[in-house]
């Protein structure tokens, strides 16, 4: 029995890491002379060769800056085309969308992290905990009976982002933001879970 829960607990805790969906802000840079006024107007650019990812990834974030008072716009709706567009498309777009601020979001890279787990200890069989038995010859040889098992080495992805804030007047970038998350199989829960941690670290930092 002892053998069985052991066993589960390290695959429980493997699962619990590997499946988790979390995002933390790991850190942040703001431009320390913008002085404001907040920004009440923002486009929204994910930097992405999916474009059902980028237009999910954006419709998201403008829906979340919305219900903060935001007036956002996925880029997407004035840059339909995938891929990198040349500058004076994407000036025109900001023109067009008549914004005071820009967020570009990007993946800067995916790592496999190893987590190592010391392997379980299986008991000797007979009673436990020892209880004499005869003397110090029948310990000794109770004792071999039991063994470490090898550790056991799992992995995990997880995805380094950045989140930058311009000002689209002066392109100056003033808020910057780097996450850490894990990968989920639904991809609208991550996303929306992604968008909302930066969403908070960007009113935190009262710019919007």
């Amino acid at each position: 029995m002892r053998r069985i829960l052991i066993n589960t607990f390290v695959l429980l805790s493997v699962a619990l890491v590997a499946g988790c969906a979390s995002t933390r802000l790991i850190n942040t840079w703001q431009e320390p002379k913008f002085s404001g006024p907040k920004l009440t107007s923002i486009m929204v650019i994910d930097v992405n060769a999916e474009a059902g990812i980028r237009r999910t990834f954006e419709d998201e974030f403008v829906r979340q800056l919305s219900a903060k008072g935001v007036r956002a716009v996925a880029s997407y709706t004035l840059i339909p085309d995938s891929g990198e567009v040349p500058k004076d498309q994407l000036a025109d777009a900001v023109k067009r969308a008549d914004v005071q601020g820009v967020i570009v979001t990007r993946v800067v890279k995916v790592m496999d992290v190893p987590v190592v787990y010391s392997g379980p200890y299986y008991y000797p069989a007979g009673p436990y905990p020892y209880t004499g038995g005869p003397g110090f010859y029948g310990y000794y040889s109770w004792a071999w009976a039991g063994y470490y098992a090898a550790p056991q080495v799992y992995t995990y992805q997880t995805v380094i982002a950045e989140t930058n804030l311009f000002d689209a007047q002066t392109e100056t970038l003033i808020w910057s933001g780097t996450t850490q998350n894990y990968p989920s199989t639904d991809v609208k829960a991550g996303i929306s879970e992604f968008i909302a941690v930066v969403v908070k670290g960007l009113f935190a930092s009262h710019l919007i």
